[in-house]
């Protein structure tokens, strides 16, 4: 594999574009951002899916409750008309 142009530190997500690339892996790395010098905490660009913050995942998830709770609503109205219907 050919040596990418930057990696990403796991610990901050910043590109990491010092470092040393040998026999397809990384062999050395500093972050400039956080002081992390751990190679088994950088990603390659490709490989790097960022974890969402902790509010924005409850965020999401109250979104998702309030929709269900908005179609249970409509599923009700839609039974109530029926019956005035009959």
């Amino acid at each position: 594999m050919a040596r990418p142009d930057y990696l990403i530190c796991l610990e901050c997500e910043s590109e990491v574009e010092d470092f040393i690339w040998r026999d397809g892996e990384v062999r050395r790395a500093t972050c400039e951002v956080c002081g992390n010098s751990d190679v088994d905490a950088f990603s390659l660009p490709e490989e790097f899916e960022p974890e969402e913050d902790e509010e924005e995942e409850e965020a999401e998830g109250l979104e998702d409750e309030e929709e269900d709770e908005d179609l249970d609503d409509y599923e009700e109205e839609d039974e109530d008309e029926e019956e005035k219907d009959q």
